[in-house]
């Protein structure tokens, strides 16, 4: 573990993402200030799904530009727009299109960030160690979800929704001023590069693929929907549950990392998407706070274990020269869920509340584990059957 944190541009890159992170973590307050201004339920969702559908157009070009861009050139650039974004919805006080733009600029670069963020990070670890220092990469990602939204709601009660919104803005800006102190790692790998849609479609990806969308469904569920799932049935707080979803998250990662690439990944991946929509289906039907926080050590559980291990395998199944293009594709499977959940979840909640909602998403989890736990199975073995076998000399 000690051999990651000396790796030189680690340190650096992890703060970059911690502070990020936190201004991840407190933007999940945003449908808050949205509601608070008059948007639906599903204005909201389909606010978000319309953000998604953007981001995962610009995909392609911006998988390329990976492949090709220094990656802290492109954290340099996409971090200005990410705090001029973030102060604009700060000052906001009225739907319109400021409001709307800025929204639009802010979710669009943020998963930008995020996946160059990643990218850099598995640049800079070494192959032997890349589970494992994904997996300690990925605290910088989880800590903020246990920690930001309980100074999120201080600050809720301080100042509302513009003042948590303006703290986003300013650990954006501490983010963008690390990113200055990363070195410049070269862009990686020799052979041709094939276009995006041919990484996309590469047979071996294609099972991780699967389980990275249903895997996120969950997530983008919790992160777009449990705001005013709070605010409407009265139970926890939202600084409760994410300290319980990110604490159990972290101290999942932290004592796992080190075992995660010794460890069999497809089992882990199977079991952990499963657990993740059990712990859904807690928050779907919950009666009281211990099954809301029950919900969140679950799937804090699951996001803890199975994250690192599919970027891991990502990263191992690519070309290194389309690595960019790969985690392009995976970070993109985020804002397709996106796209599919946030009109989906918010029509069925205005139709027949959160119980209907949340538990639909969380029977997709289950069946989804099981669908890839046969399908990359066979796949591997179809593989192993079409190698060489070795000469007998």
């Amino acid at each position: 573990m000690a051999s990651v944190w000396r790796t030189r541009p680690f340190p650096t890159i992890w703060l970059v993402g911690l502070f990020q992170e936190i201004a991840f973590s407190l933007m999940v307050n945003l449908p808050g200030r949205l509601y608070e201004l008059g948007i639906t339920e599903s204005g909201i969702g389909v606010a978000y799904s319309l953000s998604a559908l953007a981001a995962l157009l610009l995909r392609p070009w911006f998988g390329r530009i990976l492949d090709v861009v220094h990656r802290r050139t492109v954290l340099r650039v996409a971090g200005v727009g990410n705090i001029v974004a973030i102060a604009t919805l700060a000052v906001v006080d009225e739907s319109g299109a400021i409001l709307w733009a800025a929204f639009l600029l802010q979710r669009v670069v943020q998963v930008f960030l995020y996946t160059t963020a990643l990218t850099y990070a598995a640049d800079a670890v070494p192959v032997g160690l890349r589970t494992q220092g994904l997996a300690l990469f990925g605290l910088s990602g989880l800590m903020p979800i246990a920690f930001a939204n309980l100074i999120g709601d201080a600050l809720l009660r301080l100042g509302g929704y513009p003042g948590v919104i303006a703290a986003a803005g300013a650990s954006s800006l501490v983010a963008w001023a690390l990113v200055w102190r990363l070195p410049l790692l070269p862009v990686l790998g020799e052979r041709p590069r094939r276009s995006f849609w041919a990484v996309a479609v590469q047979r071996d990806m294609l099972p991780l693929w699967w389980i990275t969308l249903t895997f996120s469904m969950g997530m983008e569920t919790v992160f777009t929907f449990i705001r005013t799932y709070i605010d409407t049935v009265g139970i926890s707080t939202m600084g409760t549950f994410f300290a319980v979803y990110g604490g159990t998250a972290t101290l999942t990662r932290a004592f796992g990392g080190s075992r995660y690439d010794a460890l069999p990944h497809r089992p882990m991946v199977v079991s952990g998407v499963a657990v993740q929509g059990i712990g859904l289906g807690l928050v779907a039907f919950a009666d009281g706070v211990a099954m809301v926080l029950g919900g969140a050590f679950l799937m804090g559980l699951a996001h803890g274990a199975v994250f690192p291990i599919l970027s891991s395998e990502v990263v191992s199944r690519a070309r290194t020269a389309e690595r960019g293009s790969a985690m392009a594709m995976f970070t993109s499977l985020f804002d397709a869920a996106l796209l599919i959940v946030a009109p989906l979840g918010g029509f069925l909640i205005d139709w027949a509340g959160y119980a209907r909602g949340f538990s639909t998403v969380a029977a997709i989890l289950v069946a989804g584990s099981a669908l890839y736990a046969v399908w990359d199975r066979r796949l591997v073995a179809a593989q192993r059957r079409q190698e060489p076998s070795p000469e007998v000399v």
